[in-house]
């Protein structure tokens, strides 16, 4: 078939092929136009983002130099510097205001910034930003303008730091191993294998409440924070604190090993861990000491500090394990003199805590607490050297808590710089050992109460020391009462990473020193505070009598009486002078361990032992004139001693001086042996506790921080 010839009908005219050029021209033209119709839209934005950038940075200059705050806080110099000569932003307007960003007190307002008053300290910068946008061809018509807004808040200085007591090294311990034998904790250092690259390691308080799933409500305060932290709603299981903590340091292959940790305290303790509270309040003590912040930009400064990982889980190991941590019982002291009967329990009252926060913050070391209960009589023990049955006898029931160990760092100056030298802070540090209080409490009791003993309540009024001859009382002690303690204090200057003992030296007494002064302090108390009958001779008659009837013994020669008075005489003499020493002996560390919590009359017992000896000097001395004694008068003689002990002038009765001669002797020995046999041990073998001396640790310093708010 042969093919169809192309005709006019078929083929398309010039005219219809120029008109579908012309219309893809014109589609092309569109297109272009419209191409740089959103350039110049773009163009907008970017404008828009770049004056973004000139606020942003503005307003981070002006309040890292919140000091170039012109007066009246209308403006910022830094703020304009960056502004104008960094960033070239020279074709707009720049508005620059110094006031105050805070959540809670401008609630109100969008950006939570106001400007503040002439004369007040502002904590940012506001900044405003604005500038016409010139259109590149015009195709997109004309541009608005633009603006752009920011506030930059100054972040105060901020502190993360520790306090631990200094303890004796423990051979092949590692730096969590030391930790936790800081309270009682002896965990096998196989079940601590890989928390060594912890050593270096921080985390946030924020990233661990993050990492917690705790939400924390808007607008808090610092003490809101506090509150919130350490009510029971907060308290976590502390497997879950170890975990949230390795995972926020970027140790997530720990968390195996927490595990095996827990279950190395559980068996440590002998019960399963309790819950960890994360924050402190007046009444209780958590993971994080009470946060001291001015304002809110305080707050989040505190919450954006770097804590030591490490800290944090010896600390909360601390915190689970409570009162359990360190824990146990002594008892009697072997080859204790005959009618002493001592029981002593001791326990972690409060854990470490880690402080967070400016000027004024504080952390306290773990405090722990001895339950000592002293009981005596002396129905059975001679007071005195040779006597062969007892002149008097003394009941003593003495239960004693004894604060081992407290100490507590406050932040006292922040950022401090020295040319050449790393910005510093300085810490006070106040320590107290051995405070005693007497009288009142029971073991159950004793543990009860952190912080000072002398918070703890008192349960009973039983009298502490009772002095009787025959059924006569002739002295008690029935009041409770406080012994001070050993007290250092010290200031040291760290910067971040740093370690120090503060005060270098401790408490400048070794624990036998601190040991011996105590219990003399413990027995100048009891015999100061003694009350007796307001007769006199209620006291010196029977005394006398038992002092003739105890050395019926010295009936010898051809003046038997005589000899008798003159032995009862003299150990009249030897008991006063004992005392009168004794007194004369006290420390001023002693004196400055009874406080002010005595009315302490030493003066007058000084001068009552003087008198009493004068009188047995003087008795002695004109024995021979005693006829009706020589005589073989009983009478005579036993009214001879008496004189003895009832001589003087001084408002204290020297009949009582007599007594408490005897009371000296036959305390010391007891309380010694509580001292040497109990409380030392204790001291250097179960804690290994160097007295007085306080390690702190600043393990974090921010300075001179700022961040974008708005």
């Amino acid at each position: 078939m042969m093919p169809m010839p192309f005709t006019s009908a078929t083929r398309p005219s010039r005219r219809t092929q120029r008109g579908a050029t012309a219309v893809g021209m014109l589609l092309m033209l569109l297109f272009m136009i419209s191409m740089l119709g959103i350039v110049e839209v773009g163009y907008l934005y970017w404008a828009k983002r770049d004056t973004q950038k000139v606020a942003d940075l503005a307003a981070l200059a002006g309040a890292q130099q919140l000091s170039a705050c012109t007066p009246g806080n209308a403006n910022n110099t830094a703020a304009y510097g960056n502004a104008y000569t960094e960033n070239k932003f020279t074709k707009g307007t720049l508005s620059v205001q110094c006031g105050t960003w805070d959540p809670v007190a401008n609630a109100g307002v969008s950006d939570h910034f106001s400007a503040t008053a002439a004369g007040s300290t502002p904590n940012a910068v506001k900044v405003v930003a604005q500038r016409p946008v010139l259109p590149i061809w015009g195709f997109a018509g004309a541009l608005p303008s633009v603006s752009a807004e920011a506030v930059a808040a100054g972040q105060e200085p901020t502190a993360v730091f520790s306090i631990g007591s200094t303890l004796a090294t423990v051979s092949g311990k590692s730096p969590l191993g030391q930790a936790l034998a800081a309270v009682g904790l002896n965990i096998p250092e196989a079940s601590l294998v890989g928390y060594q690259g912890l050593a270096n390691a921080t985390i946030t308080p924020s990233g661990l409440l993050n990492q917690l799933g705790v939400q924390l409500p808007t607008n808090l305060t610092a003490g809101g924070l506090n509150q919130f932290l350490a009510s029971s709603v907060q308290a976590h299981a502390l497997i879950d604190v170890l975990n949230a903590t390795v995972i926020a340091a970027g140790q997530k292959q720990l968390v195996n090993a927490n595990a095996t940790l827990v279950n190395a305290v559980t068996a440590a303790i002998g019960s399963a861990p309790g819950q960890v509270t994360l924050g402190s309040n007046g009444t209780t003590s958590g993971l994080f000491a009470q946060i001291t912040a001015p304002d809110s930009a305080g707050l989040q400064s505190a919450l954006n500090a770097q804590v030591s990982a490490l800290q944090l889980i010896s600390t909360a190991i601390a915190v689970a394990s409570g009162q359990h941590a360190l824990s146990g019982n002594l008892s009697t002291p072997a080859n204790a003199i005959p009618g002493l009967n001592i029981s002593t329990a001791f326990a972690v009252i409060e854990p470490p805590q880690i402080g967070i926060g400016g000027v004024g913050a504080t952390a306290s070391t773990a405090q722990v607490r001895a339950f000592v209960h002293v009981q005596l009589s002396s129905s059975s023990v001679p007071l005195i050297g040779t006597l062969l049955s007892p002149l008097a006898t003394i009941s003593l029931d003495l239960p004693i808590a004894i604060d081992l160990v407290n100490a507590q760092a406050t932040v006292a100056s922040l950022c401090t710089k020295t040319d050449g030298s790393p910005e510093t802070a300085t810490f006070n540090v106040k320590s107290s050992i051995l405070q005693m209080c007497v009288g009142g409490i029971s073991q159950a009791s004793a543990f009860s109460t952190a912080g000072s003993c002398a918070q703890i309540p008192i349960t009973n009024n039983n009298p502490l020391l009772t002095v009787k001859t025959g059924t006569a009382t002739l002295a008690s002690v029935g009041h409770p009462f406080t012994l001070t303690g050993l007290t250092s204090q010290g200031t040291g200057t760290l910067a971040a990473g740093q370690s120090a003992n503060i005060p270098s030296d401790g408490t400048p007494l070794d624990i036998g020193s601190a040991v011996s002064n105590l219990f003399t302090a413990l027995t100048t108390a009891l015999i100061t505070q003694s009350t007796t009958p307001s007769n006199s001779s209620t006291i010196s008659l029977p005394l006398a009598t038992d002092l003739w009837n105890n050395n019926a013994a010295a009936h010898t020669g051809l003046t038997p009486n005589l000899n008798q008075l003159q032995a009862a005489l003299n150990q009249l003499s030897s008991s006063t002078a004992g005392l009168q020493g004794f007194l004369q002996n006290t420390t001023s560390q002693v004196g400055n361990i009874l406080g002010s919590t005595l009315t302490l009359n030493v003066p007058g017992l000084l001068t009552g032992t003087s008198n009493v000896l004068g009188g047995v000097v003087n008795l002695l001395g004109g024995i021979v004139t005693q006829t009706g004694c020589a005589l073989g008068g009983q009478s005579s003689c036993i009214a001879a001693i008496q004189t003895a002990m009832n001589g003087g002038t001084t408002a204290l009765p020297n009949s009582l001086v007599a007594v408490l001669g005897f009371v000296v002797q036959a305390l010391q020995g007891p309380l010694n042996n509580l001292g040497s046999q109990v409380l030392t041990p204790l001291l250097t073998n179960a804690l290994g506790i160097n007295l007085g001396v306080s390690t702190v640790t600043l393990q974090s310093l921010q300075c001179h921080g700022v961040q974008l708010v708005y």
